[in-house]
């Protein structure tokens, strides 16, 4: 990377240069049967030059293809869109733990082990189910360099385990999936056994539900589909475009006091932690919303400098992403949201939500995956329902609670999340 760098200073441009090096090894079942054995090997190297004020961006997937690399990013600088930024100097970065070696050393059949306990479990559930149990673990080496002295490197493990089922009945189609994932080797099979029973079980008894207003408890799956449109609001270049609704509202109270929104790009154990962002900026913990109030965007170098704001380390050439997006859990346990509710939805699956115009704020969608609750008490599976909300209303003025647990999506971790006044639409089962 330093010889292409140095290549770089001497054509006369700026330049960052990232690397990452990834050795995968999964294992997949179908049919509750060992299916494929995987072992690949990637590299990817992104260039990015700015000459005479243009971005040029290149990428090659080829061993000693820089010298082409650099060629090709300077080419398309020539014609490149014009940036207002520089690349930054480099800052002294956490040290995250997103190494382990247990992930590193776990072999193939350990991984087939697992893979055949959780396809034998699910077949136990009935003989004409489908089962699916996938396991991977990665290794990744990044590196970063850029013209102003920025040198890092950072290794980094995944582990994913996750099983699931579709199940034919008559006209009812039921699938359900769960999932650990983890920098570590960490994983709960009595846990993901226990939430595809639940879904089995329950899920073949159809149960019908009236039109009308309801308490709606999300799961941290369905939950994510609610906060989408958070996400593309809090895009940096949205606020600067002027189409985000959160426009010039920094230090407004947006949300209800118990809802926060973090962006950690130093957090342990995160599938997205890493040392510096895609654009050399240091990756550090940044509150979105703090107790409802809106404290920051998430920024790339450009939006950063046409906003004032300084970068959060969330920055890639085309535009911010978040490393680690969390919602801050509450107090109460899961359990007892749940036996709190008199009637009320759990919504774990949804299908085609958040389909339309995501700065209104409103999400509708299909119930892919729910529940009738009564008295405390899921009492059956709900089909052929819809659901409505509007971010920015039921975040702020009907948001009940959030749980004391939360689940890792992959990048966004989320608690469940009970809200009120959620309009359901449906027919009969």
């Amino acid at each position: 990377m330093r010889k292409l760098i140095d290549d770089a200073v001497s054509r006369g441009c700026d330049a960052t240069i990232i690397t990452s090096e990834t050795k995968d090894t999964s294992v997949s079942f179908d049919f509750n049967r060992l299916k494929t054995i995987k072992n690949t090997e990637s590299l990817n190297m992104n260039l990015q030059v700015i000459k005479a004020g243009k971005l040029g961006i290149a990428n090659s997937t080829r061993i000693g293809g820089e010298d082409e690399l650099l060629e090709n990013a300077l080419d398309v600088a020539e014609y490149g869109s014009a940036v207002s930024y520089g690349f930054p100097a480099p800052e002294p970065h956490a040290d995250p733990k997103v190494f382990h070696r247990d992930v590193q050393n776990l072999n193939v059949n350990q991984m087939i082990s697992l893979g055949d306990e959780l396809a034998g479990f699910i077949k136990s559930l009935d003989p004409s189910i489908n089962g699916s149990v996938n396991i991977q673990k990665s290794v990744t080496q990044k590196g970063i360099s850029n013209t102003h002295g920025l040198d890092a490197h950072l290794e980094k493990t995944a582990f994913v385990i996750s099983a699931g089922f579709e199940f034919v009945e008559g006209k009812n189609l039921l699938s359900s999936w769960d999932w650990d994932i983890s920098t570590a080797l960490e994983y709960d099979l009595a846990k993901i056994k226990m939430k595809l029973k639940e879904d089995f079980d329950l899920g073949r008894n159809n149960v019908s539900v009236e039109p009308g207003v309801y308490d709606v408890a999300f799961t941290p799956m369905g939950f994510s589909d609610v906060i989408a449109p958070i996400m593309a609001c809090l895009d940096g270049r949205t606020v600067m475009r002027g189409i985000s609704p959160l426009k010039d509202r920094l230090g407004e109270q947006v949300f209800a006091p118990s809802f926060s929104l973090i962006e950690d790009g130093t957090l342990d154990g995160g599938l997205g932690t890493q040392l510096y962002d895609n654009q050399g900026v240091v990756c550090r913990r940044t509150p979105l919303i703090e107790n409802g109030v809106l404290r920051e965007y998430l920024l790339d170098l450009e939006s950063a400098h046409r906003l004032g704001r300084q970068p959060i380390g969330t920055g890639s050439p085309a535009g911010a992403s978040p490393n680690n997006l969390l919602v801050s859990p509450g107090e109460t346990p899961w359990e007892d949201l749940l036996k709190g509710m008199k009637k009320g939805i759990v919504i774990d699956q949804t299908m085609g939500a958040w389909a339309g115009n995501p700065y209104t704020g409103t999400v509708t969608g299909n119930i892919a995956l729910g529940y009738l609750v009564v008295d405390g008490k899921k009492v059956g599976r709900v089909k052929n329902c819809m659901f409505s909300l509007n971010v920015f209303t039921h975040l702020k003025s009907n948001l009940l609670a959030v749980s004391k647990e939360t689940k890792d999506l992959g990048r966004v971790i989320l608690p469940y999340c009970l809200i009120e006044g959620v309009s359901i639409a449906g027919r009969d089962s």
